[in-house]
């Protein structure tokens, strides 16, 4: 792999893309993008898109001044604060219309960690105190509103004002009161957080997290984690995300990087983890699968996945100096150049891809209908703009 092309990825396909998107006259960014390329202004903006697209441009900007991402991050953020953030009960909606109004006014921890992921990373290019304070107030809330003391861990689903509901967003089941994805996402915004503010109590937060994943969602018997638990944290299905363990593996070193916490635990079931992504979750065509549920594995080759598995196992190789590693990142990379990448004018990624290597849109069905979109609520660039970034520094030597 050479880090030009992961330069020229970033630089003339992936941000120039995102740019077109910007909505000027309503805020924000258009909200979807379909398979045709055809552009729905009127379409609804996903809370956690939005939150994204603010952490994307403030880190593009980082690694090249070009004005024109700064201008992007400061329009995110604008329209993050202004619309997507609810000004009488606090945190972040799940869903706005075009224009800005609550369609789905729900407040899933998910979603908050994204916006404290994304104001975090604006601080960094802003240095506007006022951005800080609202990252900080975003993350008391967290605590005040989703952590459970009697559980001991962070609750997700919840009405406007902060009331409990059922945990049905991130489809997991409603009768999952905790989830992997989200309490990853939680420990993704926290590190970044005090990557910006070196808090005591936010680090004790972090460790915490950090105690929560290795004794209660990896499984050391099986060398993965489970993807939802009950309240009393046992597993309410049997799931082996293979993006989501690989992903795991590299964003738990980086918390160890940024904090410099002592956690060689920590460190040992990042290993363990890429190395079952290794065994059983890749393709014979080098790309990682989407999961292993109830036993059987399910094909698919989800974008976001691809773009995880070159840097998570890239990390691997940095951690063990195994050389298969850096031939498991070399091989997701070219399966994205080959199948993912969009070479028609004007597009990006697809989403997803079936073994034959065929655009499709279902997860988890090969019973497709139609192709998925090239952007929604999920489809966004902070997956495949934070692996060029990533590795961009990881190749500087």
């Amino acid at each position: 792999m050479k880090k030009i092309e992961f330069i020229e990825e970033l630089e003339n396909r992936i941000l120039p893309f995102w740019l077109n998107l910007i909505d000027k006259e309503n805020g924000g960014f258009y909200g979807v993008v379909d398979y045709n390329l055809k552009i729905h202004t009127d379409a609804h903006k996903g809370g956690v898109l939005g939150a994204r697209n603010l952490w994307t441009f403030s880190a593009a900007y980082q690694y090249k001044k070009n004005p024109a991402y700064l201008e992007a991050a400061h329009h995110a953020y604008d329209f993050l604060k202004n619309k997507l953030l609810d000004p009488v009960n606090g945190g972040m909606y799940w869903l706005v219309d075009y224009q800005g109004n609550p369609v789905n006014s729900t407040k899933h921890v998910y979603a908050q960690s994204f916006a404290l992921y994304g104001l975090s990373e604006y601080y960094k290019v802003s240095k506007e105190e006022s951005v800080l304070a609202l990252a900080k107030d975003l993350y008391e809330l967290i605590e005040e509103k989703c952590y459970s003391d009697e559980f001991g861990g962070y609750l997700e689903e919840f009405h406007a004002d902060w009331t409990k509901k059922e945990n049905v967003l991130l489809n997991e089941g409603a009768d999952a009161s905790f989830t992997t994805n989200s309490h990853l996402h939680i420990i993704e915004a926290y590190t970044n957080l005090y990557s910006v503010w070196p808090d005591k109590s936010l680090l004790s937060r972090i460790n915490h997290l950090l105690d929560i994943f290795q004794s209660k969602i990896f499984d050391d018997k099986n060398h993965y984690c489970q993807t939802a638990f009950n309240q009393n944290w046992h597993p309410t299905k049997d799931t082996f995300s293979f993006g989501h363990d690989i992903e795991t593996s590299w964003l738990l070193t980086e918390t160890l990087e940024v904090t410099h916490l002592d956690r060689p635990d920590i460190l040992e079931i990042n290993q363990l983890m890429a190395l079952q992504v290794s065994r059983e979750g890749l393709a014979e065509d080098g790309a990682v699968m989407d999961c292993k549920k109830n036993g059987v594995i399910h094909p698919t080759r989800v974008w976001w996945g691809q773009a995880e598995a070159v840097i998570g196992f890239h990390n691997a190789y940095t951690l063990t100096e195994v050389p298969n590693y850096l031939t498991y990142s070399e091989n997701a990379w070219n399966y994205i150049k080959q199948y993912i990448l969009d070479d028609r004018e004007g597009g990006e990624w697809y989403a997803r891809i079936d073994e034959e290597g065929e655009v499709i849109s279902s997860l988890h069905d090969d019973k497709f209908q139609s192709p998925g979109d090239i952007v929604d609520s999920w489809k966004c660039p902070y997956h495949n703009a934070r692996m060029c970034l990533e590795m961009i520094k990881r190749l500087e030597n």
